[in-house]
């Protein structure tokens, strides 16, 4: 019904000044958010140059603490650290690791054997390691 009635009546044109800042109020509603970090990183990067520039050529704090970290037990230090940190975060994920495999082996078995009554079991433990028998 709306339909008859709305031929008979000349549609108003929308004008070129709604339309062009419709649209660029949509391009800013759409891509607003990486605009907005694209200028917090560039300010930072100026602020950054800005302080570089006023230190360059300067004896102050900040020199001093870059020749520590230069320092070679520093660095002997922090190596050693990563090393220990990244050798414990190696054996917990081998820990859940384990944990995720014993939780799923049932399931797994279980299906084997729905898609294959007769198919033969590997006999290994339910972390997925060699049963001692067979070492």
């Amino acid at each position: 019904m709306t339909d008859r009635a709305s031929k008979g009546k000349p549609q108003p044109q929308e004008s070129t000044f709604r339309w062009f800042f419709g649209h660029i109020f949509g391009l800013i509603r759409r891509h607003g958010n990486i605009v907005v970090i694209w200028c917090g990183i560039g300010w930072c990067v100026h602020v950054i140059s800005v302080a570089a520039t006023a230190f360059a050529g300067k004896e102050s704090i900040e020199n001093l603490s870059v020749s520590f970290l230069a320092n070679i037990k520093v660095v002997w230090g922090l190596s050693i650290s990563l090393s220990g940190i990244s050798i414990s975060l190696y054996f917990r994920e081998r820990a859940k690791h384990r944990e995720t495999r014993e939780r799923l082996t049932g399931r797994v078995a279980e299906l084997e054997l729905k898609i294959d009554p007769t198919r033969a079991s590997s006999h290994l433990t339910t972390e997925g390691l060699t049963r001692k028998e067979d070492e």
